[in-house]
């Protein structure tokens, strides 16, 4: 049953081979504590949902045990799917699938730097030599388009077809793609970046390669960060953060970084709830109304 929910995972929803995956590792350990209390993957209900929840809540947080539920909720459309000519099963499937919920997330934001923190430190990067140039159009780009790791990594030359009108393809996770607008100054340093890699004659067309001319792993981009004294998920942390206290709009936000549901951006309300507000003042039209 698993090899058939990993078919339709990769051949129906498209999803990526690390999604995947990881789906089958949470699927295993779920069925091992349904199977520990006599029930399997097949004939689960919603109290032993809870149970599992219960039994987790100690070691794993809200995140974790969500990405778990998620898996879980996937899975149960796909036995929708393979039972669909007998309805009376499907529709208790159907049932099933609405009643697992999200944990609530009570994770908090960490503490970003200042805009002009940031700023300053990209700055401090002058340097025209190939790596210099390189580890400035990263930083550019994590900040000023608030791009993942992995999203860096996988950008390659054809996907800046439309960079002088300041937008570029990102290929996200599940390989969904989306365009993103960048900064002139993200424009900029991706162009003095290009220019300098010529000279190495890389050997991919990946956008960002190490002195070897081969992609850059995820891990050297890891290294990179390490040396600036900053971890990958800070600058697109400060990029939401900061966006959302000038005032930027939740479902901009969200289509930037490329988050699936508007929930996962959401956390971020709990830093500026008061710039909400004030958006909600200035732009709706019934704000004469709102004290």
């Amino acid at each position: 049953m698993l090899e058939e929910f990993e078919n339709y995972l990769y051949f129906i929803l498209g999803r990526s081979k690390n999604t995947i995956s990881s789906y089958i590792k949470d699927l295993k350990e779920i069925d091992e504590f349904f199977r520990s209390n006599g029930k399997y993957l097949e004939n689960f209900d919603e109290e032993d949902v809870e149970n599992w929840i219960n039994f987790v809540k100690g070691e794993l947080d809200e995140t974790s045990i969500n990405r778990k539920l998620s898996a879980l909720r996937t899975f149960i459309k796909f036995l929708a799917r393979r039972s669909y000519k007998d309805i009376d099963e499907n529709t208790n499937l159907l049932k099933l699938l609405k009643r697992i919920k999200n944990l609530k997330d009570s994770r908090k934001i960490p503490k970003v730097p200042t805009k002009q923190e940031i700023i300053t430190l990209i700055d401090s990067i002058t340097g025209e030599d190939f790596e210099s140039c390189r580890n400035r159009a990263i930083l550019e780009l994590l900040y000023g388009s608030g791009l993942r790791v992995s999203e860096i990594i996988e950008l390659k030359t054809q996907h800046l077809a439309n960079i002088k009108e300041g937008i570029i393809k990102v290929k996200g996770k599940g390989n969904k793609e989306r365009l993103v607008p960048i900064s002139n100054k993200s424009k900029e340093a991706i162009q003095k970046y290009i220019r300098v890699r010529s000279g190495i004659r890389p050997r991919t067309d990946f956008l960002f390669v190490n002195s070897r001319g081969k992609k850059l792993t995820r891990q050297g981009v890891w290294f990179i960060l390490k040396r600036y004294g900053i971890y990958p998920h800070l600058l697109r942390h400060s990029f939401a953060t900061h966006l959302i206290s000038e005032g930027a709009d939740l479902r901009s936000v969200q289509i930037m970084l490329g988050h699936e549901n508007l929930s996962t951006t959401q956390i971020y309300t709990k830093v500026f709830p008061e710039t909400l507000k004030i958006s909600v003042q200035k732009y709706h039209p019934l704000s004469k109304e709102i004290k």
